[in-house]
């Protein structure tokens, strides 16, 4: 029914279309870990939240076929999912829901496409990983991966109104994912990738080696207090940051980070071994007065 009612706001009425954009939510049900659902689109004005579900499924879609199943076979799931993307881009729509539901919001709000292909190169990456030897090639893989998908989110939703405000999104995406790096540093080893730059780890004695194999070495402690600290100062900063009337999706996400930032500290030695997982309730208490501001459906 709620799903309906956004339909409907979004004025979405060809019945193709409505059944690409239910499917679209029906996906962010499970999506990281259940929160896409309120952080990516209840957070949202109601007319926005279908546009918002097909970017944020065609994304979660790709990142499944990046970092879930075989190793062995990821690289051609995600092969045949990019080819079928623009596919359906250059035949204007598919077969396929979410990306049928992608290629019309992608037309309606006259997105470019060159945030698709960034990201898929960063995503083929992934699928070839090689340490990161600096936070400056770190940096730029990030606003390939988060910066562009994470800005036309900003756009479907109002939040930003035109590409010069969209450059403060994109830096605030280095450090979301620098944050999700560190929350995800277990699982991310498990899968034979450290997203921390070699160049972090000299400063502080800390070799690639034993976080590999998840050796908390004396060293560690000041390299994620060093990480920790990076996130924290570029939050300090986005606080200052004025996006207008419609800020307050930018102010959510950068307490967000914050939240996570100081479960990380938290766990110490732990962060080696299982993702941080800060209570659910602690971050619907962020999320909530954005959510009561939009409209009540």
């Amino acid at each position: 029914m709620l799903v309906r009612r956004w339909l409907d706001a979004a004025d979405i009425t060809d019945p193709v279309l409505r059944h690409c954009y239910t499917t679209c939510v029906r996906e962010l049900a499970t999506a990281d870990g259940g929160t896409a659902r309120w952080h990516g689109l209840r957070s949202a004005r109601a007319e926005a939240r279908p546009h918002a579900a097909a970017l944020l499924a065609h994304g979660c879609r790709a990142d499944r076929c990046v970092d879930t199943g075989p190793v062995g076979d990821r690289r051609r799931r995600f092969a045949a999912f990019a080819d079928d993307t623009w596919a359906a881009f250059a035949a204007g729509g598919s077969h396929d829901p979410v990306l049928h539901a992608t290629v019309h919001t992608y037309r309606t709000f006259g997105l470019p496409l060159s945030v698709v292909e960034d990201m898929f190169t960063a995503m083929r990456r992934d699928l070839d990983f090689r340490d990161f030897a600096t936070f400056e090639e770190l940096r730029r893989w990030c606003v390939r991966m988060t910066g562009g998908p994470m800005a036309m989110v900003y756009r479907v939703t109002g939040a930003v109104a035109d590409p010069a405000q969209e450059l403060p999104v994109r830096e605030l995406s280095v450090f979301a994912q620098l944050t999700d790096a560190l929350r995800d540093l277990s699982e991310d080893l498990d899968d034979g990738r450290l997203y921390l730059p070699l160049e972090d780890l000299d400063r502080f004695d800390v070799r690639a080696e034993d976080i590999k194999a998840k050796r908390w070495t004396p060293g560690m402690a000041d390299l994620i207090a060093f990480e920790t600290e990076r996130v924290t100062e570029r939050l300090h900063a986005a606080a200052e940051v004025d996006l207008g009337p419609l800020s307050g999706l930018w102010h959510a996400h950068r307490e967000h980070m914050a939240v996570i930032i100081d479960a990380v500290l938290a766990a110490g030695q732990d962060v080696l071994h299982r993702p941080v997982q800060p209570p659910l309730g602690t971050l619907l208490h962020v999320w909530r007065p954005l959510m009561r501001t939009v409209i009540p459906c």
